[in-house]
């Protein structure tokens, strides 16, 4: 059977980074519609390119139906900003140097691919400069030095084959929702260095099926495969375990938690007199080294040995003990 081609996504660079696991699990897991929010961003990306390639003021478009979200005057004003800012980067580098929603491959093997499209990409060869932009519509603050854009710019240089002549790299973040754009600027030769230490080993621990996952808060967010990440499940049971073993000291020292209380743990038979024990079983019939280790056997154990009808005849040598409290729901108070 073929091997399913793993697909690493630039939008989510920054968790395979973090956790390299991440995109095997993800794989794993059934597609998942978009949410409302997506929706909305990719119709505010694709209003912003419309705009740009028909030389039209996003603003016209409010109280209208665009790729099937009604557009709101805020969603034509990201538009407008994220539009603004295409025309700085032509500006800055010149007509004829930007491309807009251009899929951008890095590499590809029957393995793996890696590619995705950039919202906004300037080349001048003459002012021996690139610039990547990405509008993001969220709430969630994201850094100019973003490894979306890094991976981006790689992809570039790659396909159009720029090493050569590019030795600035500006990569713009234009997030309406925390002000003006942010820019983040970088050699061509510290792109190649990010690739080399950064990019580059995280794939190949994607590659690599015995590479564990990595949890994290950042990495673990939004990430598909957190219901069957095995890392998440120890992560929950630990969590579970101490929350269990605080509350159980507190009660301990005399606290008080509602809907809960103290109860004995489940009592375990042990003999009350071994010796007692001993003579009844050898008067059954059974053999001393069948009913004896380096101690006593248990009573419980000791059930397994006789035959049914014999079983009861123990309860008089045992007793019920239990080895201390535990957390139990107070069943006093009603759910």
């Amino acid at each position: 059977m073929a091997t399913k081609q793993l697909n690493i996504r630039p939008s989510g660079i920054g968790r395979t980074i973090a956790c390299p696991a991440s995109v095997r699990l993800s794989a794993q897991v059934p597609y998942q519609e978009s949410g409302e929010a997506a929706k909305i961003g990719t119709a505010i990306h694709a209003l912003a390119e419309h705009c740009y390639q028909r030389d039209l003021d996003p603003m016209w478009f409010v109280g209208k139906v665009y790729e099937g979200i009604l557009m709101t005057e805020e969603n034509c004003d990201f538009a407008q900003q994220h539009l603004k800012a295409i025309w700085d980067i032509e500006e800055e580098l010149g007509k004829g140097t930007v491309s807009v929603e251009q899929f951008l491959p890095y590499q590809e093997s029957p393995t793996y691919k890696c590619g995705g499209t950039a919202d906004v990409i300037g080349i001048s060869k003459e002012k021996r400069k690139l610039i990547i932009a990405d509008l993001k519509t969220g709430r969630g603050y994201v850094d100019a030095e973003s490894e979306q854009l890094k991976l981006y710019a790689l992809a570039a240089m790659e396909s159009g084959g720029l090493y050569q002549d590019i030795d600035t790299i500006e990569l713009w973040i234009v997030q309406p929702h925390h002000g003006e754009v942010r820019k983040h600027t970088m050699t061509t030769q510290e792109l190649v260095d990010w690739e080399h230490y950064i990019l580059t080993p995280a794939i190949e621990n994607v590659l690599n099926p015995a590479f564990p996952p990595v949890p994290s808060d950042s990495a673990c967010q939004y990430c598909a495969a957190k219901t069957i990440c095995p890392a998440q499940a120890n992560m929950v049971e630990d969590y579970i375990k101490a929350v269990r073993d605080h509350a159980l000291k507190r009660m301990e020292k005399g606290a008080v938690i509602a809907g809960w209380q103290l109860a004995p743990k489940r009592a375990l038979r042990s003999w009350t007199d071994e010796d007692e024990a001993m003579k009844h079983f050898m008067f059954l019939g059974l053999n001393i080294k069948e009913i004896t280790k380096t101690e006593l056997i248990t009573p419980a154990q000791a059930e397994k040995l006789l035959p049914k009808g014999l079983k009861e005849s123990i309860e008089p040598l045992t007793s019920r003990i239990s080895s201390g409290l535990t957390l139990a729901r107070d069943k006093g108070i009603s759910q």
